[in-house]
This record gives C-alpha cells, sequence and structure tokens, in this order.
C-alpha cells in the first residue's frame, strides 16, 4: 500500500500528458487545413444497388465523361493528390510543449493535495518561504495556480525566440514537480 500513491500520481501525471498531447498534437499538426467532408445523401429515392460505378467516385466518372478525348493511357496516368500534411515549423515540439503546461498544472495541484496531506501528518514545511502559505488551503492553491499560469507564460515568452530551451525547461519542472510530489506522498505515509 505504500508504493502505490506516488504510482497513483505517476501514472494520473502520464495519463494528463498523454490526454493533453493529443488534442493539441492533433490541432497543430492540421489546424491550418480543412478536414473533407463526405455527403451521404441519396441523389435520387431509387433503392442503392451496388455496383462498379456505385464503387468509382463520381468525380472521376464526370471527368472522364467530360472530356471524351482522353485515351486510356492519359486517364491512367496519377494525378496530384492533396493529403493533409504536418507543418514543418517545429509543431511536434509545441504540441509535447503545450501537453507538458497541462502536467505542470496538474503537478502543481498534486503538490497542493499531498503537501495538505502531509501537513496533517504532522510534518513541517521544509521551503520557508512557503511554510505560512502552505497551512492555509485556499493560499496554497492561489500560490500553486498563480506558479503554474506564470510558469507557462514565460515558457511561451521563451519559446518565441527558443522553443527547444522551453520544451527542456517544462521537461525539467515537470520532472522536478514529480519528484517533490513523491517526496511529499512518502513523509505523508510515514
Amino acid at each position: 500500500m505504500s508504493a502505490i500513491a506516488p504510482l497513483r500520481a505517476l501514472a494520473l501525471t502520464g495519463a494528463l500528458v498523454v490526454a493533453g498531447a493529443s488534442p493539441t498534437m492533433a490541432s497543430d499538426l492540421f489546424g491550418d487545413r480543412e478536414a473533407p467532408t463526405v455527403d451521404f445523401t441519396l441523389a435520387s429515392g431509387l433503392a442503392f444497388v451496388p455496383s462498379i460505378t456505385n464503387a468509382i467516385p463520381p468525380a472521376l466518372l464526370t471527368e472522364a465523361v467530360v472530356d471524351p478525348s482522353t485515351t486510356i493511357a492519359e486517364a491512367a496516368q496519377p494525378r496530384p493528390v492533396d493529403l493533409i500534411a504536418p507543418r514543418a515549423e517545429g509543431s511536434f515540439s509545441t504540441s509535447i510543449r503545450r501537453s507538458m503546461y497541462v502536467s505542470f498544472a496538474a503537478l502543481q495541484i498534486m503538490d497542493g493535495i499531498s503537501t495538505r496531506k502531509a501537513l496533517s501528518g504532522g510534518a513541517a514545511e521544509a521551503n520557508p518561504m512557503m511554510s505560512g502559505i502552505a497551512k492555509n488551503s485556499a493560499a496554497l492553491f492561489a500560490v500553486k495556480a498563480g506558479t503554474a499560469a506564470a510558469t507557462t507564460f514565460f515558457a511561451e515568452r521563451i519559446a518565441r525566440k527558443n522553443p527547444k530551451a522551453a520544451t527542456i525547461m517544462m521537461a525539467v519542472l515537470n520532472t522536478a514537480y514529480v519528484a517533490i510530489v513523491a517526496h511529499n506522498y512518502k513523509i505523508s505515509r510515514q
């Protein structure tokens, strides 16, 4: 039972990183392209009977019918296909960094909860700047929210000039807070 709390904390952090990365990464990778739309309405009231002509997209049929001078060889030539491609300007690091903002905020909440739990178990706050604040839950969580917001703000400012440095900074801060939260849970169990 003693090793379960840090494992839960790490599992929650991992889940938040994955959940934060998925929508962010998708919007960064494909945000500038419009998703294709498909119309599933039937053109007539007749019953649908599958056949070869139903399997060929209408756009291909109309092009072949409109231009009767097209030979089979010309029609068989590959045409350029516009695929949705990811942006090239570092969108992957942006997605990872933004998911780390989410995990950093979650770690701030977990730090506040684990600090309160350790203090209620008789531990003392080791950080002298937080010792007066840690006894008041509202003040503690206000400081934690401010820390998450300020860190995100400054990381984005750094990312304007050096995205890699901002990503590394967020990775280091997340790692440090995972250790802090795990330490708080270890202290609260003693």
